[in-house]
């Protein structure tokens, strides 16, 4: 019982400083964190599976909120109970109030000039190709089976894309009716698991 009071206040420890660094240096929110976390915490340390990062992901998005606590939340929850989803939570809150914190002024006043401008336009972009890379390593993880399954479910992803960036379709029905088709794929499948 003492040694796994200890391995989850080692864990702990780690995903407060996990988030931390993360936070501190991610730029554009949790989606933008996504590829790290799933680097740290699936290939790294292996605490979490491909599907249980995907869970995680899918779970996160659900939640009202902000993106980066849901994440700290259900990965610290995973990772090591309450106290992990506590020490993930500040970590990842903790970067972004200080920096707000102290540098709200400052930046409001650099805004004018155009190189400070030119380097957030930079930053956007590189912070829009972190987020591609994690939907593609993404989908490349989950959408698989059998050839009509992996294009019924590709067919799913970018017809989910098309609502929401085309028609403007809220999230939340979207996911819904991800999970509807892939209900109705399991019931044509005959898969028994």
């Amino acid at each position: 019982m003492a040694s796994d009071t200890v391995t989850r206040f080692h864990k702990a420890k780690t995903l407060f400083g996990v988030f931390f660094y993360l936070s501190a240096v991610t730029l554009g929110g949790g989606l933008a964190m996504l590829p790290l976390l799933r680097q740290e915490f699936v290939e790294k340390r292996k605490w979490m599976s491909d599907d249980q990062m995907v869970d995680t992901v899918a779970a996160m998005q659900s939640m009202p909120g902000i993106i980066a606590t849901n994440m700290g939340v259900l990965i610290g929850c995973h990772c090591a109970g309450i106290p992990g989803a506590i020490a993930a939570v500040l970590g990842g809150v903790l970067p972004p109030f200080l920096a707000i914190v102290l540098l709200a002024a400052v930046v409001a006043r650099l805004r004018q000039y155009a190189i400070v401008q030119h380097l957030f336009l930079g930053v956007r972009a590189a912070v829009a190709a972190l987020i591609l890379l994690a939907v593609v390593s993404l989908g490349k993880q989950i959408l698989k089976g059998k050839r009509f399954q992996l294009i019924f479910f590709w067919g799913i992803a970018i017809a989910s894309f098309a609502a929401l960036v085309f028609f403007g379709a809220d999230a939340i029905w979207v996911i819904v009716a991800g999970a509807v088709l892939g209900l109705a794929t399991f019931s044509w499948s005959g898969d028994e698991r």
